[in-house]
């Protein structure tokens, strides 16, 4: 289930945006849920990271959207963000707090779905992936947040984390296609780094927790393409 917060004055504006949310899960009320504040300080007020999605007005009494959105970042910098508004002029001054951007109000389904798709990617990679490890005859679960990097030995692919390392039988592409919707690249053909993890590159060499691995001429491209893009978002 994604949490949204609909934080907008207007009751009208703030039904449209529920109705757009229902609508975009067909009605099925198991996969959402929507909480609506009628101000930005009563939504920042007791603040707890429950949320997923956000939608905040722009124009508010009190403290306006883009103050709540600068004291929201203060406290998540994870949620989701995306601002709503009347007047198209406020719509470029999101991005300093990292909004994937703005609904001019009324705004057509079509232009809210397309905010929705991109909010739903993103949740997706910051909850990152369940991997279900089959070991022996246990069945172990590792969250992708917790794996440093992955590599291939032989007909063995291993999943380093801080507290060790956990070997499954398997490909390194099986574990590549696992891991697609999160932050992991390749340094070289045998293994895969998590961004989340990279604390260096220094020539030929990347740094991952406390570990050196090489970087292989043909993959050093796309990873520092993958690196810029990870702290781009």
């Amino acid at each position: 289930m994604i949490s949204i917060a609909v934080v907008d004055d207007d009751d009208e504006d703030a039904a449209r945006t529920a109705g757009a949310v229902g609508r975009y899960y067909g009605g099925d009320a198991s996969r959402y849920a929507v909480t609506r504040f009628t101000d930005g300080d009563s939504f920042l007020e007791g603040y707890r990271a429950a949320f997923d999605v956000v939608f905040l007005d722009v124009e508010m009494p009190g403290t306006d959207g883009l103050g709540v959105a600068r004291r929201l970042r203060e406290l998540d910098g994870q949620v989701v963000l995306a601002f709503t508004t009347k007047m198209a002029q406020y719509a470029a001054m999101g991005y300093d707090v990292d909004a994937i951007g703005y609904l001019v109000k009324p705004f057509d389904y079509f232009d809210f779905a397309l905010k929705m798709r991109k909010a739903e990617a993103l949740v997706a990679k910051r909850q990152g992936v369940t991997l279900s490890l089959t070991i022996g005859t246990q069945t172990h679960f590792l969250s992708s947040h917790d794996v440093q990097y992955v590599e291939v030995l032989g007909h063995e692919v291993v999943y380093h984390t801080a507290d060790g390392a956990w070997k499954v039988w398997g490909s390194l592409r099986e574990a590549a296609t696992l891991l697609e919707p999160v932050h992991f690249a390749l340094c070289s053909r045998y293994c895969l780094v998590n961004l989340e993890w990279v604390k260096a590159v220094v020539d030929n060499t990347i740094v991952v927790g406390e570990t050196s691995l090489p970087v292989s001429r043909s993959k050093k491209k796309s990873l520092m393409q993958a690196l810029a893009a990870y702290y781009r978002r």
